[in-house]
């Protein structure tokens, strides 16, 4: 098999590595010399200790440092740099601004390097990305898109980006906790129930929409019922229990559900439960709620929030926040992503994302792919440490849940495939692969394809786009998906959602027998604590490894810093 990832991506891979290291030795660096421990850049490259080493004897033979292994177990290994940190990235900037490297100059900004070091090229830095300096005084992100703008009505939004949109425009009766596992007040300062049957929610006064009218029970009402009874909504699941909705008084709302159902907190913790003015119609161009932000501009290209200063609790830190559609060519080229809130604190690090990448079996089409030795092969096709090898990616863990705390290494065993292949009978007939319109899907695709080749697996490559996604025209022509699910803070709704949710492609593609058992392990799971949910949520993984219903790849890792630009991540979210 030829080598997939050109000369060019391993230099660009081992600058990465190399300028990691460096920045993260920077503090301990003395005289050009400094002491470490291998485990560190195990951690830092992601990568086996074996690699560790390799990598180091590839940058001593280059010229860049000496290594000297520590001296016995335990005892810290010696790297002696042969030039200055500083000079080697001010060259190294000024390269990448002579040659259009712009990816390379944006993974070596993201890094905890001074600043002073590429003050003679910063205007040239902020022209390149698009970065301008507030005018005044206003604290202005500007971040980047490389798809169309999707809806961002709560009713049938499951886009990661979008879903985010809405959480800074929009505030819910309850927030949940992450880090307690619990929820709290929110719009609604206090909450009781009687039997998890009829809960009771008191309102704070005071709170602002964004076009100055303050809420009441009737707009809590009106939110609820837009849920309730839309036919388009595809987050209906959410409101299926609430038997009535009472506003006795105006900051006081009684909901009254058909059966007991103790998630149903979580529920309105949603995103979709962000609270809509009963007043006014919604309008996505004139988007009114009561967050953080509120809608100063929507376009085709661009998207414009502005801190809303009369917001019931602190007011943001950033004054507004701009997101422009770009080229999908300089999306590859500036590769940064919008993953957190940009007003929390977030530390530069890499940080494991709350969800994970999978290849999708279609199962209500009639292919080749019903047969569950086809679907075995493919299993053993997805290679995913290989895959990640010959890509040249820097940080992956593999998975084989939802979720990395359940996840482990999958066994795969290529001697396998011919024989599997031959007891389904497969005679080279076509099999449709659908991937994201973007570059590092297609390339996922495209080795994936070249794998499959060598077993004599038709595979034929087709890209999609979000509007395809949504109308579903991919649900009759693709046998196979690759795709990608990003969790919320609540772990537990996310999985509901995932299988309740009928925009995404759990409940549209698995087979209806499995959707069945798997909803009755579903209602179950709703009434446990915690402990039993974890429980519920492995059985149900493992009948879907057991059946490979998807196929699982890994939890992406990313890079998380305080100047991160953003450049959307393409997937689906299940709230």
């Amino acid at each position: 098999m030829k080598e997939i990832m050109s000369p060019f991506r391993r230099r660009m891979v081992m600058n990465d590595r190399y300028f990691a290291m460096r920045a993260h030795f920077l503090d301990r660096e003395v005289n050009g010399e400094c002491f470490f421990k291998l485990k560190e850049l195990e951690e830092r490259w992601f990568c086996s200790l074996k690699n560790v080493k390799r990598i180091l004897h590839q940058f001593e033979e280059s010229g860049r440092l000496i290594y000297i292994p520590g001296a016995g177990r335990g005892n810290p290994s010696k790297l002696t740099f042969r030039h200055s940190f500083q000079k080697e990235v001010e060259d190294f900037m000024k390269d990448c601004m002579e040659n259009g490297k712009l990816d390379q100059a944006a993974q070596l900004l993201r890094l905890p390097i001074p600043k002073s070091w590429i003050a003679k090229v910063s205007s040239d830095i902020r022209d390149m990305f698009g970065l301008k300096r507030g005018t005044e005084s206003k604290d202005v992100l500007h971040a980047f898109i490389s798809r169309d703008f999707t809806t961002l009505d709560p009713l049938k939004v499951s886009i990661s980006f979008e879903s985010h949109l809405i959480e800074y425009l929009g505030d819910t009766l309850v927030k949940y906790d992450d880090k307690k596992d619990t929820i709290l007040p929110h719009i609604a300062h206090h909450f009781e129930s009687d039997g998890d049957k009829k809960w009771t929610f008191h309102l704070r006064k005071g709170v602002f929409f964004h076009h100055q009218e303050t809420l009441t029970s009737k707009d809590v009402a009106y939110t609820i019922e837009r849920i309730k009874n839309s036919e388009e909504s595809s987050h209906q699941w959410l409101a299926e229990d609430i038997e009535t909705v009472e506003c006795p008084a105006p900051y006081k709302v009684i909901v009254t559900l058909k059966k007991e159902n103790p998630f149903f907190l979580r529920y309105i913790a949603s995103p979709n439960f962000c609270i809509l003015p009963a007043n006014q119609a919604f309008n996505e161009g004139e988007w009114i709620g009561t967050g953080p932000f509120l809608l100063k501009e929507r376009s085709e290209n661009k998207v414009v929030l502005e801190a809303f200063d009369h917001y019931f609790l602190e007011r943001p830190l950033l004054d507004e926040l701009h997101f422009y559609k770009v080229s999908q060519d300089a999306a590859n080229i500036v590769d940064f992503t919008v993953q957190h809130p940009p007003t929390e604190e977030v530390m530069s690090k890499h940080e494991i994302e709350t969800g994970f990448r999978f290849l999708m079996c279609n199962l209500r089409k009639q292919t080749v792919i019903k047969h569950a030795s086809i679907r075995k092969a493919l299993y053993h096709l997805m290679d995913i440490n290989r895959m990640a090898d010959d890509l040249g990616w820097g940080h992956w863990v593999e998975a084989s849940s939802f979720v990395n705390a359940r996840s482990s290494p999958q066994k795969k065993d290529p001697k396998t495939i011919l024989p599997l292949l031959k007891e389904a009978g497969y005679a080279g007939e076509p099999i449709t692969i659908y991937h994201m319109h973007y570059q590092k899907a297609f390339e996922v695709a495209d080795w994936y394809k070249k794998q499959g080749e060598e077993y004599g697996i038709n595979f034929v490559l087709h890209p999609f786009t979000f509007p395809d996604f949504y109308q579903r025209s991919i649900d009759k022509k693709a046998d196979l998906i690759f795709m990608g699910e990003v969790s919320s803070l609540d772990p537990h709704l996310s999985f509901l959602a995932a299988f309740y949710n009928d925009t995404l492609l759990f409940r549209r593609m698995f087979p209806v027998d499995s959707l069945q058992w798997i909803d009755e392990k579903l209602e179950i799971f709703k009434q446990e604590e915690a402990e039993n949910r974890e429980r519920i949520m492995m059985e149900i993984e493992d009948h879907i490894r057991e059946n490979n219903l998807l196929l699982f790849q890994h939890h992406p890792i990313k890079d998380v810093s305080p100047d991160d630009q953003g450049c959307d991540v393409p997937f689906v979210r299940s709230f």
